[in-house]
């Protein structure tokens, strides 16, 4: 009994001096879904922070004028569709030279991306065939790859309004992962994560009033925000976030100025539980 304890402590303290001082630069690649109101990228930080990881959130964002830790490549907003982000070569010259692990993308707006047949405001884009999204996104994918990177794929919620649509959206992102893991690039194959967020925001709804999660009708609350970066956070490592005590959230003006009743702002306890164990139901799922 007592060399089996002795064991299962040797194998913690491995655990635990393999994280420590594990590093990694982390690029969200996308607009407000990453970073409306303090965005996804201090939550993911302070998840692998409690974990004793130093893997570093960076952004394609416009540097904001007050200083919070992330670091921003002041390029400012990409395009609105995946053909469109692809054909810019600044994109890809911020990929290929910010030698970054990770480079996460997003489908980019719905009406891109979904039959023409559906019925969306014109602002949601104008339908985009498969085959020319995919391209574009092989694209940005190939130069990840090439960069020494690896694609990460999430599956943003979209529009509250457009809820009805989320089948439909994720069977595309669905595809769009099995067709990148089948493109050679020097010769090899890559795996590419896909983050299903969609799937844990309509559960969410299941549990918490409307306006607990959603701030408006396209971005999430803190709470929601953080329940985000709790999924990335997750499927990047591989550590199971139901022992990580990272609680808090954050909150910000749009222009990512701290606003002070929320300098300590925390989740319920049993939200952060929930989102916890929601999130590594969905990982160990995929595992399978």
């Amino acid at each position: 009994m007592r060399s089996a304890i002795i064991v299962l402590l040797l194998a913690f303290a491995l655990k635990l001096s393999a994280n420590d001082g594990q590093s990694s630069r982390v690029l969200f690649l996308g607009n407000s879904v990453f970073y409306f109101q303090g965005g996804l990228g201090p939550s993911f930080e302070g998840f692998c922070r409690a974990a004793n990881l130093e893997h570093e959130a960076v952004s394609q964002w416009t540097k904001p004028t007050h200083p919070h830790g992330i670091q921003f490549l002041d390029y400012g907003r990409i395009p609105l569709n995946l053909p469109a982000v692809a054909a810019d070569k600044k994109i890809h010259e911020i990929i290929r030279e910010g030698k970054f692990d990770y480079v996460i993308l997003e489908g980019r707006r719905s009406g891109f991306l979904l039959p023409p047949t559906v019925d969306l405001p014109k602002t949601r884009g104008r339908h985009i065939p498969y085959a020319e999204n995919f391209a574009a996104l092989n694209a940005l994918h190939r130069t990840i790859v090439t960069s020494g990177a690896r694609t990460i794929l999430y599956l943003h919620p979209g529009l509250l309004s457009e809820a009805d649509h989320r089948p439909a959206v994720a069977q595309i992102y669905h595809q769009f992962q099995a067709d990148l893991e089948r493109e050679t690039i020097d010769g090899k194959t890559h795996k590419v994560q896909l983050v299903p967020a969609i799937s844990l925001w309509a559960d969410a709804l299941q549990r918490f009033a409307t306006d607990e999660w959603y701030a408006n009708d396209g971005h999430g609350t803190a709470l929601a925000r953080y329940a985000s970066a709790c999924l990335l956070y997750t499927y990047l490592t591989g550590d199971d976030p139901r022992t990580n005590a990272y609680d808090r959230l954050i909150q910000l003006t749009n222009q990512w100025q701290p606003i002070p009743e929320y300098t300590d702002y925390f989740a319920r306890k049993e939200d952060a539980a929930w989102i916890k164990e929601r999130v590594w139901h969905y990982y160990s799922e995929q595992r399978r």
